[in-house]
């Protein structure tokens, strides 16, 4: 009998229904167990044990961050030691925007479905090597999106606000209060394909389109091509920005001469002056100097979209 591991956002609301509808559903079938996260970034470990414990799947419940730190714990075990694992998540988050790619929801039967017809996909895994807030080198991999300059303290206003009105809500008016305030830095970006020197207000490297709770910002990005989606965006205004609102929610590439769309492999980005702070699938990690990698078809994936 294959194991399914579910990985459960402990504060999330309704996590005693989710369970017991979890198992209605797949008891008896597969062979079931369940981890509540208590701490930032537990999943890591309970990733990685379940791994080693043999289990067949790891599902996260909940949303972009659940996933992201699933992801890194599974990131932690050899390749060789994983070949046959496959990862899921049933979207029980706030922003829920790799499930927005991925064409995932929170409804139970659609993840069951996934599971017993076998639908899965290989996707690429973002690397980031960088330097913490101390100074100390450091290695993340992200699913979705990591991003330098206002992504990243919009990502800390909102983790560290409240969301009584909604994520939509919150990231918006995290936005807003960014473009108000936010200095622009200057960087340097170091690829094979192109090189770019200036002042930046968001810098994104995309695997999965969306951020920002729906802000479709890489319409260009595939999670199964061996690249990096980037979507650069330069001297943009407060009114820029909401003119082209309706059009980045649509996942459609903006037309002006200060955003910039390109893919890459691998970059080297540079503070020019200025710390510059980075984010990854919805946390604030680090600082630039940054190394940034995709590594092709890393993850079996469960999805039923069709790239």
């Amino acid at each position: 009998m294959q194991k399914i591991s579910f990985i459960i956002h402990g504060l999330h609301f309704n996590k005693h229904k989710i369970k017991a509808d979890l198992e209605k559903m797949l008891d008896g079938e597969f062979k079931l167990s369940f981890y509540e996260t208590t701490t930032n970034r537990e999943a890591e470990d309970l990733s990685e044990k379940s791994i080693l414990n043999g289990t067949d799947y790891i599902i996260a419940v909940g949303g972009d961050g659940t996933l992201s730190e699933v992801i890194n714990g599974v990131m932690r075990v050899h390749k060789a030691k994983r070949r046959n694992l496959i990862v899921g998540l049933l979207a029980a988050g706030s922003g829920n925007d790799f499930a927005r790619t991925m064409n995932l929801t929170k409804n139970i039967f659609d993840l069951y479905n996934l599971i017993r017809n076998n639908k899965t996909i290989l996707i690429d895994i973002g690397k980031l090597e960088f330097k913490t807030m101390s100074g100390e080198d450091s290695t993340r991999y992200f699913d979705n999106i990591a991003d330098v300059g206002l992504g990243a303290e919009v990502a800390k206003r909102v983790n560290d606000g409240n969301k009584t009105y909604g994520p939509n809500f919150a990231f918006f008016s995290a936005t807003i209060l960014g473009f108000l305030n936010y200095k622009r830095k200057r960087v340097k970006i170091e690829s094979s394909i192109f090189n770019w020197e200036g002042n930046i207000l968001i810098l994104c490297l995309a695997n999965g389109k969306y951020f920002g709770s729906g802000l479709g910002i890489a319409p260009h990005a595939k999670v199964n091509d061996g690249k990096l989606a980037v979507t650069l965006a330069g001297d943009i205004s407060l009114i820029d920005y909401l003119k082209n609102l309706i059009r980045i929610r649509k996942c459609i590439q903006i037309n002006h001469p200060h955003v910039i769309y390109k893919e890459v492999e691998s970059c080297l980005i540079k503070p020019v002056g200025a710390e510059c702070l980075i984010e990854a699938d919805g946390e604030m990690i680090g600082k630039i100097p940054l190394k940034v990698s995709i590594l092709p078809h890393e993850i079996k994936f469960l999805s039923s979209i069709e790239l």
